[in-house]
């Protein structure tokens, strides 16, 4: 839903991200808008929903009416089609939902098709998840359809890690950064759209990670919640646990290489909250926490890397890991 101004999708509201939300309203109201964005930052940092918030602020049938930052008024039939996620003039590749499998060849062709049709409303909007993985072939085809825009429309790129996306794509797209938000950003963000009790809000917050779409599960479900504190503190014990105890764990996670990815996200967050501790103790070790966390940070991205042998560098990275 739409309220005051602030798209929902699917119960979920803009949380944060205040320049990235001042950049784009500039650029819908100035009528500077590029045909193509690219939004990085990690998964439920809060990509897609930026999208959307921009994609209802344009295609909104009152746009212009209204102060207010992208706003949309949620009323006229735009603005329901987008919340029903049924408006024509949308149109999603996405990559994620697919794991390991990447954009293909016939995604771009069906998608260049798309835009080769008149639009509804003025202007087809495009979202395109993960555009880091990409054959050769969708590949040179995408950067065809990014050349050569056809009518108006508008591109958003969405990917993790701006260096796994290919130069060339990079280079026809307007770059917007998304990063993790504050426990503060996020607890009052929960509080304030969701209507999240106070102790909640502060406990989802802390454990999302600064990542708005995880915040936002975690609140709505207590038994999620109680499971992620749970795991968190599972991980903590693990980074204190000998080589032979890690190497039991990563045994256990040979073949699951979600479970490994979402293990290496939860150990860099718990070493961050270790750092900000032991700052705040005159016997703390904020450095020792601090070059375990860089080193962690380093194997996730190679980790995240197509090509990486994820099960020989997650244990790695338990074998090298001193706290």
């Amino acid at each position: 839903m739409c309220i005051n101004g602030r798209l929902l999708q699917k119960d979920k509201a803009m949380i944060g991200h205040q320049r990235q939300l001042q950049l784009l309203d500039m650029y819908v109201h100035s009528g500077t808008m590029s045909h193509a964005y690219l939004f990085t930052g990690p998964r439920h940092v809060g990509k897609l929903t930026m999208a959307r918030v921009v994609a209802a602020a344009l295609l909104c049938e009152k746009k212009g009416t209204e102060t207010g930052l992208l706003f949309s008024c949620s009323a006229c039939n735009a603005c329901r089609l987008a919340r029903a996620g049924t408006h024509p003039d949308i149109y999603t590749v996405d990559a994620e939902e697919r794991e390991e499998h990447p954009l293909r060849l016939e995604d771009i062709q069906r998608l260049r098709e798309r835009a080769a049709l008149s639009a509804y409303g003025g202007t087809h909007i495009f979202f395109i998840r993960d555009v880091s993985r990409v054959t050769r072939e969708a590949a040179n085809a995408l950067l065809k359809v990014l050349e050569e825009p056809r009518g108006n429309v508008v591109f958003f790129l969405l990917a993790s890690v701006v260096g796994d996306v290919l130069p060339t794509i990079q280079s026809r797209c307007a770059h917007v950064r998304f990063w993790p938000l504050s426990e503060d950003v996020l607890s009052a963000g929960l509080q304030s759209e969701h209507r999240v009790k106070e102790e909640t809000a502060l406990l989802a917050a802390r454990l999302s990670r600064g990542l708005a779409g995880v915040a936002f599960r975690l609140a709505s479900s207590p038994e999620q919640l109680k499971t992620e504190a749970q795991e968190q503190e599972h991980i903590a014990t693990l980074l204190d646990a000998s080589i032979a105890e890690r190497m039991n764990y990563a045994e256990k996670l040979r073949e699951k290489p979600e479970a490994m990815r979402e293990w290496f996200t939860k150990s860099i967050t718990t070493l961050a909250g270790s750092v900000h501790a032991a700052l705040q103790k005159p016997d703390g070790r904020p450095v020792v926490a601090a070059d375990a966390c860089r080193l962690l940070m380093e194997r996730e991205e190679q980790f995240l890397k197509p090509y990486g042998v994820k099960r020989i560098l997650f244990e790695d990275a338990l074998i090298q890991l001193e706290t």
